[in-house]
């Protein structure tokens, strides 16, 4: 039995010096010749976890585990099994699997930090982010002494127990509790959706045409006829008025615009026959235009 120990820890050393492949081969070996023996298996498979292929420590940790009691590794080594595991099903992305066994492994070991360390690791793999941290307030409060909290120590012991006590009373609400604790919008939106599908066609159903029985009558023809005409004759100027500012004047030209309806007699418009503004006519309007 000796020799079998100072060659795990031949194969320990190289481990540490960094030469992994000489470490994987020389466990190899090891197995090879103590078949079946736990620690050579246990010490293998974590030089394989070092080389970075937990594919291949994955089913050593497996065999480990399912050995009779007896068989197996020493009860002193069993906490370091059950995280070394669910490292490894965590590295392969077995987040399930990892959970589970590191739930196993603490009700069987639950003082032991690495293993509890590892399970903060899974929670926030699992999207689980509020108990990642209350596991990881509560390790750091045992991990450190009382002298280092000084005065805030009872205030933050108490602010930790207050979030487990938070997330129990949520986790023991059942799915359906969840769901009936707000009843009565989610009944009135569906009520809204349904009354809103009544009485909206549904999509692809055929519409029915509208039918026009009659054609609306047209309007009146109207004529509309634009002269021009001189403006008005000026006026005498009046007396100035004194600080007035002069605004431009209007009225250099004129549109007079004739409404005529259509068959009626004297429809043409009537021509001025001089210079002045004839008398204005019933359906006649007349524009003075700005100057250039």
């Amino acid at each position: 039995m000796a020799v079998i120990t100072e060659l795990i820890d031949a194969g320990l050393q190289l481990k540490q010096q960094g030469n992994l492949r000489g470490a994987i081969e020389h466990f190899r070996q090891l197995q090879a010749t103590y078949p079946g023996n736990a620690r050579i298996l246990f010490e293998l498979a974590g030089a394989w976890r070092a080389f970075d292929v937990p594919e291949q420590a994955l089913p050593l940790y497996r065999e480990l585990l399912a050995l009779p009691k007896g068989q197996g590794l020493a009860p002193k080594d069993m906490p370091r099994l059950y995280t070394h595991l669910g490292a490894t099903l965590l590295a392969l992305g077995e987040n399930d699997d990892a959970r589970e066994t590191i739930e196993t492994g603490l009700r069987l070991h639950p003082s032991y930090r690495p293993l509890r360390a590892w399970r903060i690791l899974g929670l926030r793999r699992g999207g689980e982010h509020e108990l990642a941290l209350l596991d990881a307030l509560e390790l750091m409060l045992e991990s450190l002494a009382p002298s280092r909290w000084d005065i805030f120590e009872d205030d933050i012991v108490a602010a930790v127990k207050q979030m487990r006590a938070d997330l129990s009373a949520d986790e023991a609400l059942t799915p359906a509790a969840r769901a009936d604790e707000s009843p009565a919008p989610k009944a009135a939106e569906r009520d809204s959706r349904q009354a809103k599908e009544a009485t909206s066609p549904a999509i692809g159903a055929e519409t029915q045409p509208i039918e026009v029985t009659g054609e609306a009558e047209a309007p009146d023809e109207v004529e509309v006829s634009v002269n021009v005409v001189k403006p008005a004759a000026k006026q005498k100027k009046r007396a100035k008025r004194p600080s007035r500012k002069k605004t431009p004047q209007l009225g250099q030209k004129a549109v007079r615009i004739d409404i005529v309806e259509s068959g009626a007699e004297g429809s043409a418009p009537k021509q001025p026959t001089d210079d002045q503004d004839p008398p204005a006519e019933s359906g006649s309007l007349k524009i003075p235009l700005d100057p250039d």
